[in-house]
């Protein structure tokens, strides 16, 4: 009977997979959230032109679809974070650092959003208490 073969995957294979596949979500969270970004923008000027609430509630609902594509991401890479995260120790400085830049730019990205929605919010506040 002949042996059964296989192999086991040295780890930097394994670290190479696992970056390809963290960088990939990172840089396509960064697109979606570029596009939640301009979406936010488009709606502080719906809010500031004073414009129909139909209008603005499309632009959430766009946003809603983006994030929920956003979580469905974060579900299937799921196990690939945590891994990376068991692991990192022993991977090398270079993916390290380059997957650090990517959420630098992915965490800037959320940071402008909710600045912001936040000025959003404000000036919806002050048209609705200046109706009042």
């Amino acid at each position: 009977m002949a042996q059964a073969l296989f192999t086991i995957p040295d780890s930097s294979q394994k670290e190479q997979d696992l970056f390809r596949r963290l960088h990939g979500l990172y840089e396509e969270q960064r697109q979606i959230y570029g596009q939640v970004l301009e979406l936010s923008r488009q709606q502080g000027n719906l809010v500031h032109n004073r414009s129909n609430l139909s209008e603005i509630r499309q632009l959430l609902q766009k946003k809603n679809v983006c994030l929920e594509i956003i979580k469905r991401l974060e579900l299937t890479e799921r196990s690939a974070k945590i891994e990376w995260e068991q692991g990192k120790r022993h991977w090398s400085a270079f993916n390290q650092a380059s997957l650090n830049q990517t959420l630098v730019k992915v965490s800037t990205l959320i940071e402008d959003i909710l600045l912001c929605e936040e000025k959003n919010d404000l000036e919806f506040i002050q048209q609705m208490k200046a109706q009042q």
